[in-house]
């Protein structure tokens, strides 16, 4: 034990580190025309979860497929997750086996090995090009990271109490991937979101990271729930990076320019894009919120509502809602504008018009 670092839990009889990294690739992905990837096939990965935690309250709508993808740096364990809303999440994991300070320092190495993102960005690389016929407007990839520690089996029997109570220092200065002791002021807030269903498991929710002390079932059930969170964070940065995109190319138009110089081509051309953008964020929101089923408040109903609110997805959902609400304002302004000089140039003709009356008119009386 390092000077300053909290005493831990007994050593680790079976453990692992998993980092996730999270990709938004597309609009869809047509999981039914994914046969096969890297030469073996796909299979279905629906929400393994314990029936004593009401498992009927939480499911896929679509049920994601998992595919192998080459191991990553030390001979990590790797695969893929497709999920039909666009997004394909890599996960490495390595196993770890003894102390708890050594699980300490070998999940911080972890968490900053810059190899961990650049292997993932070349697995997705590389399945991508396999899958491409199925990706319904493939985009450039945004990414999003989340580390997962794991402990199935202490040395010793632990009970969630004891974690809490007697070292929760060590868990939090985990979880925020510290070395030294945090204030007790930090450590509660690290250690607020906690979720356990027996006395003998945990689950430690952060923003990036996630401690998870539970038996293989458990465990593989707050894990897809995490990593589902996840994918919706991906999917809502993508969301607002396309507004953020849209808007700046509208503010670059300057329509507070004269009508005449903002001409009728040009607003309509701005109303028809928006008004795309508006019905394509709204589809793709719907089939993105609408992906897994959670009816009631069971146990995993609530851990998914934990999980969502540390990675502060409604926030994210409020500034779209924001956002979403500015292009709704845009389009009716450049709609009025598209009106305006379309009533503009109609009151141009008549008056040429009536002065191709009037000419004729008086030509004839001259003859």
């Amino acid at each position: 034990m390092t000077p300053g670092e909290a005493p831990g839990p007994p050593p680790i009889r079976d453990g692992a580190f998993h980092a996730y990294f999270v990709f938004d690739v597309a609009d869809t992905i047509d999981l039914a025309r994914l046969a096969s990837v890297g030469g073996e096939g796909v299979a279905p990965a629906p929400l393994q979860l314990r029936p004593e935690a009401s498992s009927g309250f939480i499911e896929f709508e679509t049920e994601p497929v998992v595919a192998r993808v080459p191991a990553g740096p030390g001979n990590a364990a790797a695969r893929a997750k497709i999920f039909d809303y666009g997004v394909v999440s890599i996960r490495f994991t390595v196993p770890f086996t003894g102390s708890w300070s050594d699980y300490a320092a070998f999940t911080r190495r972890l968490r900053r090995d810059e190899e961990l993102p650049q292997e993932a960005r070349d697995a997705l690389d590389a399945l991508l090009h396999e899958i491409a016929a199925a990706l319904d407007e493939p985009h450039e990839p945004l990414v999003e990271d989340y580390f997962v520690f794991e402990v199935e089996a202490f040395e010793s029997p632990v009970d969630s109490g004891a974690l809490l109570r007697l070292h929760g220092g060590a868990l939090a200065s985990l979880v925020l991937c510290e070395e030294r002791r945090l204030t007790v002021t930090e450590s509660a807030e690290a250690l607020r979101i906690n979720f356990s269903y027996f006395d003998d498991d945990l689950s430690v929710i952060q923003w990036d990271t996630a401690f998870v002390y539970d038996r293989g079932e458990g465990a593989q059930s707050a894990l897809d729930i995490l990593e589902f969170a996840n994918t919706q964070l991906a999917e809502l940065r993508t969301y607002d990076k396309r507004l953020d995109d849209e808007l700046d190319t509208i503010y670059a138009l300057d329509p507070k320019r004269p009508t005449r110089r903002f001409g009728r081509r040009q607003a309509q051309d701005a109303a028809d894009r928006l008004r795309y953008l508006i019905v394509d964020i709204a589809e793709l929101t719907d089939r993105s919120s609408n992906a897994l089923k959670i009816i009631g408040d069971a146990y995993y109903a609530r851990f998914y509502r934990g999980a969502a609110g540390r990675l502060g997805l409604a926030d994210w959902q409020r500034q779209i809602d924001s956002k979403v609400a500015t292009v709704n304002e845009m389009y009716r302004f450049f709609t009025d504008q598209a009106q305006a000089s379309r009533s503009e140039f109609l009151e141009i003709i008549i008056v040429l018009l009536i002065a191709f009356e009037l000419v004729v008119g008086l030509l004839e009386l001259r003859h």
